[in-house]
């Protein structure tokens, strides 16, 4: 049993001011500022990149705050080219550290990982994925139905919640939101921040053991779960002031969603947070809108 296929039968296991070109340069700018994401709970959040998948909604979201944008000093279809070339160079970093470290660790995306070194599509692999898939479904919706609530709750006291202005739009522009969501966030949050914090921990509690501590694993989670409430706070000031209550719901919305999927990270792989992700954000942007006031 190679190493891909410990690893996936571990996570199979038990345990189991002036506006010139404004529509452009709002596109442009799009490519290459911190990141507006709407999904998010509460505020948007700042990973200072943005996929395409997010460009609709977040034009309709922020796009008049930098419409007024200076036209950049350069051509913009090279400032485009510069920010995808950006944006796919960091993801493709990610991707590796994340995977590498997390071969020494037990952490990763076994399914993944297994695809990658070529492996053929065995019973044992089916039944992990379907597992996976079952799990993160669940944890999505109790994730999803719990902040949605809360959402809605703190709606009358924060009413410009970024959540109200997305219910406002198209679905398809939510939808892709979701995907963001559930993709990209995932592989910054946990491949690569949760794996790498969690590695550099590991140094002091398992000086000679690679095993993965219990204590390194929830240090790096709630690190994780600290920073990604904190990182939306930046780009929610571009749209609403900042309060206590704002810090509050930026940090506990978006911290508990966090410790979730990095525990079903640590338990099942990458792909099952993924599928968490994914599903928690389409209960909340998809599903949600149906239940705010008109």
């Amino acid at each position: 049993m190679d190493l891909n296929d410990e690893a996936l039968h571990r996570h199979a296991g038990p345990r189991v001011q002036q506006r010139p070109h404004g529509g452009r340069i709002r596109t442009a700018y799009l490519f290459i500022v911190p990141d507006c994401s709407p999904a998010s709970y509460g505020a948007p959040s700042s990973i200072p990149t943005l996929p395409l998948a997010i460009i609709p909604i977040a034009i309709d979201l922020f796009g008049s705050v930098v419409s007024t944008a200076q036209a950049p000093s350069i051509p913009l279809p090279l400032l485009i080219l510069i920010g995808v070339a950006q944006n796919l160079g960091m993801l493709a970093v990610m991707v590796f550290v994340g995977l590498k470290l997390g071969q020494k660790l037990g952490l990763g995306a076994p399914l993944l990982d297994g695809w990658l070194a070529g492996n053929s599509v065995t019973n044992q692999w089916r039944a992990s994925l379907r597992v996976s898939f079952r799990e993160g479904l669940i944890a999505g919706v109790g994730i999803g139905v719990v902040l949605l609530i809360a959402l809605l709750a703190v709606v009358p006291l924060i009413p410009n919640l970024p959540f109200v202005t997305a219910a406002k739009l198209a679905v398809w522009k939510r939808l892709l939101a979701c995907f963001y969501g559930g993709l990209y966030e995932e592989i910054l949050t946990r491949l690569f921040l949760v794996t790498l914090i969690a590695w550099l921990a590991n140094k002091v509690f398992r000086k000679a053991n690679a095993q993965l501590a219990p204590a390194a694993f929830w240090i790096s989670n709630l690190v994780v779960a600290i920073l990604f409430g904190l990182g939306h706070l930046p780009s929610a000031s571009l749209v609403m002031p900042i309060t206590p209550l704002v810090v509050a719901v930026a940090l506990s919305f978006n911290g508990i969603a966090a410790v979730v999927f990095g525990a079903l990270y640590r338990k099942r792989g990458l792909e099952a947070a993924m599928i968490a992700h994914f599903t928690a954000d389409f209960v909340i942007y998809v599903v949600g809108p149906a239940f705010l006031a008109t």
